[in-house]
């Protein structure tokens, strides 16, 4: 039995995220904030218990970017061998040469293709574990339906499907590069150290202070940049699933005309977005191209200081040609390894903002098991009854009071019926009583694992008619682990009972299929073909097939038979009450009060009456 402390408070979501949230100017800076955030991804994904061992692939993509560099090492030399051989004009090297340069350069080109494809498969591997995780820690008990109504957390689909998606392409891009980096700057070091003195690495690490510091000004508002496009792109895409879902409606009213300029709206809102982007990017594009091709320049520098100063007079010219190519090698190729380091500042600049959408769903998930645990349910075996003491019932936000001093009692086999205008707080309180939200104050008991809740609009899913009505076909409302198998009498008995005999017929003719009727059952099919051919009221007919199989203590229905006539609502409620289920119903229809024995009226100002039905028949 699910209790709720006298002492909880709403969250309001303004106050909570005003309180806890970094300021804007943290969300978006290159700083501590996205380091921890980072840390946070990363910690993640080198859990031991992550699928496909992530870490083992980083430590081996590491290895084979190592080993690629030593080849790309060797076919780095080549260059220097030809000058000296073609300088001295000896033709019986160079064919050998040229064999070996051939060699070298197949394997440069087959360990890049592999690293590549090692790098998109890790890439792959991140989004499975990101993915994974997060749908671990929102699809979740007390978590899921409370992150959803909130509304904290904007496009949350959006975050878990393409902003980790984008994340994880993108760390697979950069972290090769980053993992090797170290490595290769110091081993360039020490050579261009013996080679052009102190003086030539010590220019090419002030040169790359200098495009760090750079960059890293420049950072900040692309960060911003890509956390607003990402934001944007959901409420484009919301948009154009809204009218798909509502075409009828649209259709109906001749609103395709208002719908085009909303999604026109929605849509430029983006390309605003991604230009100013594009403009931001474009700067530290320049910035690092210019880094990167002056590299060439500043190699040619550090060589020409120790030639000039009389180090290599007494070499021939092949020998000193070999030797500036050389140097210009080595030099270029440590001052390479930076503008790559540099380069990836672009791509950090986009992986710091998917991670800042990423890890914002699960800060808001953790004050929301924060709040649970502050408010921790309390177990207790009796399962025949809800009750309200003192309840006061207001709106998420706490600003709006619905209901004061809220006492009711719902024994099994004493059913209630709420009523009331609209706009009063109906669908509410009956929100309350099943604990859906928490009251503002007072204690709400409710048998969670005794209670079905059946909204207005019916919930379809994907699959078979079977999984159809046994949903959400795992051992619902039963902690013993027993697990209760809907057979072919079952389904057959299920959709007699609320007038849906001839379905599965009607699912064979839709499809051309001409299988038996068993098998029409376990036959899968979409979520759009379901809503295609059952009608609304069907839809809410298969939501109560549901709960005569389950059969559970109780039902809370909010008018979830406003889409039936009389005579089929009369119908399905009669089944209900024989299968000995105690129901708690939100109605306007009068005909309804005989299938309860107690009626809740809500009244104006927050007040209530509570009265046996008899009373007002």
């Amino acid at each position: 039995m699910l209790t709720t402390n006298t002492a909880f408070q709403p969250l309001m979501p303004e106050e909570d995220t005003a309180a806890k949230q970094p300021t804007a100017k943290q969300q978006y800076a290159v700083g501590l904030l996205m380091v921890r955030r980072l840390h946070r991804i990363f910690a993640v994904l080198l859990a031991s218990q992550t699928p496909r061992y992530i870490g083992l692939g980083c430590g081996g993509l590491l290895a084979g970017k190592l080993a690629s560099e030593i080849v790309f090492y060797y076919a780095g030399r080549l260059p220097s061998e030809f000058y000296k051989v073609l300088g001295d004009k000896d033709l019986a090297a160079f064919f050998p040469l040229l064999l070996r340069c051939m060699v070298v350069v197949a394997a440069a080109g087959t360990f890049r293709a592999a690293l590549d494809y090692a790098a998109a498969a890790l890439g792959v591997m991140m989004r499975s574990a990101l993915a994974t995780h997060t749908h671990k820690r929102y699809i979740s008990a007390n978590v899921f339906y409370n992150t959803v109504s909130r509304g904290a957390v904007d496009n949350l689909d959006q975050r878990i499907t393409q902003d980790v998606e984008r994340l994880s392409s993108s760390i697979a891009t950069v972290l090769p590069e980053l993992l090797v980096a170290p490595f290769m700057i110091a081993y360039y070091t020490v050579r261009c150290w013996s080679m052009a003195g102190p003086l030539g690495p010590l220019s090419i690490y002030a040169y790359f202070v200098i495009g760090a510091l750079s960059t890293r000004a420049i950072m900040p508002p692309i960060i911003r940049n890509v956390y607003h496009q990402e934001r944007e792109e959901g409420n484009l895409r919301f948009q154009e699933v809204r009218i798909a879902e509502f075409a009828e409606s649209i259709a109906f009213f001749a609103g395709e005309d208002r719908e085009r300029i909303a999604t026109d709206e929605a849509l430029a809102r983006v390309i605003g977005v991604q230009h100013t982007l594009l403009r931001r990017r474009f700067w530290l594009g320049l910035i690092t191209q210019v880094f990167s091709y002056l590299g060439a320049t500043v190699s040619y520098v550090i060589i020409a200081v120790p030639i000039f100063m009389g180090k290599y007079k007494d070499k021939s010219g092949s020998d000193l040609s070999s030797i500036i190519s050389m140097n210009a090698f080595v030099s270029m190729y440590l001052i390479y390894t930076f503008s790559v380091v540099i380069e990836q500042t672009k791509k950090m600049a986009d992986i710091a903002g998917y991670t800042a959408r990423i890890v914002q769903m699960w800060e808001e998930i953790d004050r929301i098991e924060s709040t649970e645990e502050d408010n921790e349910a309390v177990n207790d075996d009796d399962d025949t009854r809800i009750v309200a003491e003192d309840v006061t019932v207001c709106t998420p936000s706490g600003k709006q009071q619905l209901v004061s001093a809220l006492n009711v009692e719902v024994v099994a086999g004493r059913s209630l019926i709420i009523t009331g205008p609209n706009g009063i707080g109906k669908t509410s309180v009956l929100r309350t009583l099943c604990g859906l939200w928490r009251p503002a104050s007072g204690r709400v008991r409710v048998p969670r694992r005794a209670v079905c809740f059946l909204p207005q609009t019916a919930y379809i899913v994907s699959g078979s008619l079977r999984e159809q009505l046994s949903y959400p076909g795992q051992q619902w409302g039963d902690d013993s682990g027993s697990v209760r198998v809907c057979g072919d009498a079952d389904l057959a008995q299920l959709l007699s009972a609320v007038g849906l005999a001839q379905l599965v017929s009607r699912i064979s003719s839709a499809t051309g299929a001409a299988a038996a009727d068993h098998l029409a059952y376990d036959r899968p099919y979409s979520v759009r073909f379901w809503l295609k051919v059952l009608s609304p009221g069907e839809q809410q007919k298969i939501s109560i097939a549901r709960v005569l199989f389950w059969r559970p203590r109780f039902a809370v229905l909010d008018e979830c038979t406003s889409a039936l006539d009389s005579a089929a609502e009369a119908s399905v409620y009669q089944a209900l009450v024989d299968a000995g289920i105690t129901l708690v119903s939100v109605s306007h229809r009068q005909s309804l009060l005989k299938y309860h024995k107690m009626r809740l009226d809500l009244l104006p100002q927050g007040q209530y009456s509570l009265t046996p039905i008899a009373s007002t028949l």
